[in-house]
């Protein structure tokens, strides 16, 4: 092998290391767009954990608002069924009162 042989096969070494360098940085640079991509969702996953804990906690509260609401309409369908009740009582006692002769 000669001179100019053994530096054909240095410079080619030469330009697979420079590859190989570009490459590597090409990748380190990648790493740290992923990197940071992830920390923008993580940071947004947090965001939508708060948002959703948020909601749970609106939920509960809802809830309890909404036992609330059926306690006092079962509350007012009695009272409902008592006037009802009452009315149609008094209803039937007039009809009763109509029905008889009138004493004058």
């Amino acid at each position: 092998m000669n001179e100019n042989q053994v530096g054909v096969i240095l410079e080619e070494v030469r330009d697979m290391f420079k590859t190989l360098a570009e490459g590597q940085k090409i990748l380190a640079e990648g790493q740290k767009t992923l990197a940071e991509g992830q920390k923008i969702i993580e940071n947004r996953l947090d965001k939508v954990e708060e948002g959703q804990q948020a909601l749970e906690s609106r939920q509960k509260l809802l809830e309890s608002d909404m036992r609330n609401v059926k306690s006092d309409l079962q509350i007012i369908k009695s009272f409902v069924i008592a006037a009802d009740n009452s009315f149609n009582d008094y209803e039937n006692r007039l009809k009763a009162l109509e029905k008889r002769p009138a004493n004058l």
